[in-house]
């Protein structure tokens, strides 16, 4: 998770896993692409992680990669 990036601004942290995005399952690095990308920049998704034991539900805002 880098510095300043919208995982940073949204609560995202080191070793978490990403298991939906935008109401699309993530089970593989495919998966997240094809969602990140139909994302809209600007727009709030809602984004479940799993963190150790615990599931959350984190809403990350997409940029323009700078």
């Amino acid at each position: 998770v880098r510095p300043g990036s919208p995982a940073e601004k949204a609560g995202l942290k080191t070793g978490d896993i990403i298991t939906e995005f935008a109401g699309q399952k993530i089970s593989n690095i495919y998966d997240y692409t094809y969602a990140l990308d139909a994302a809209k920049i600007g727009q709030p998704v809602k984004t479940r992680v799993q963190r150790e034991e615990k599931e959350l539900e984190l809403t990350v805002t997409p940029e323009v990669r700078k």
